[in-house]
């Protein structure tokens, strides 16, 4: 059997020729559903003598609508998207309440969502809990510090799934999922902060966590060790922590050391 002037295999003839009411194909891309699509239009005009005003082809996409459309010998089908199918089912309905209408547009949806959302939250105080769990999990960083063993596995895993925060400041890259959490609660609090920016207590070039940028700047240094204190960054890691916190009290200023245990 031919179609469009290619040869269908087997399972493309069985599926054009099968009769049933309903009819269920599965196929993977790039298989040749397109293809049998046509064949199947061609079949119940050519051999079943089904007029072509009584056949309807529908797809997802206008790129496949307009291809079924180039390639279809069967002239006078109607092949439209889900989309187009429904507007005019709606702009012709002869309900009066319906008949003028047209789907809404994106920006339409867009806003609707926004209006709808933003009154829940102002509303309904279980709804509000949960639109900021959702805020503080978006952009989520895909694994827990706890999971990565070595500081060569945690350099591997960066560069593969570095995330942005809610901030979206420029080449801001949330390193672990604890951070991330961090950071979006931060945002939608609307506390401004610095990521990973140089500690200025020290000659060395240590980079403190988070820095608040607030009349009074509070440093919070984001901490991974395991239960005995070590660090998968080595024993430095955690005797610099301690240093800083020692000096912050000394100081009086706003030091926090925040602990991821594993």
């Amino acid at each position: 059997m031919v179609c469009a002037g290619r040869k269908l295999d087997a399972q493309q003839v069985e599926a054009i020729v099968a009769c049933e009411d309903i009819q269920l194909v599965l196929a993977s891309a790039g298989s040749g559903k397109t293809l049998s699509l046509l064949g199947k239009i061609e079949y119940l005009h050519n051999e079943l003598k089904i007029p072509p005003e009584q056949i309807l082809a529908i797809s997802f996409t206008q790129k496949t609508v307009a291809e079924l459309k180039e390639r279809c010998s069967v002239k006078g089908v109607e092949i439209r998207t889900f989309h187009s199918l429904g507007n005019s089912i709606i702009h012709f309905s002869e309900h009066p309440s319906l008949g003028a209408r047209h789907l809404i547009n994106d920006n339409q949806i867009t806003a609707f969502i926004k209006n709808y959302c933003e009154f829940l939250i102002r509303n309904d105080q279980s709804f509000a809990r949960d639109f900021v769990d959702y805020l503080l999990f978006f952009f989520s960083a895909p694994s827990s510090p706890g999971k990565i063993k070595s500081h060569a596995a945690r350099i591997n895993l960066n560069r593969l799934y570095l995330r942005l925060s809610l901030q979206d400041v420029p080449n801001e890259h949330i390193r672990a999922k604890d951070e991330q959490l961090i950071a979006n609660w931060l945002y939608i609090h609307n506390l401004e902060y610095a990521y990973n920016q140089e500690y200025p207590f020290t000659e060395t070039k240590y980079k403190v966590t988070f820095t608040l940028n607030l009349p009074r700047k509070i440093y919070i240094d984001y901490l991974i060790a395991d239960q005995n204190g070590r660090s998968i960054y080595g024993a430095s890691y955690m005797r610099d922590a301690k240093w800083k916190a020692e000096l912050h009290a000394s100081m009086h200023t706003n030091y926090i050391a925040v602990y991821s245990w594993h």
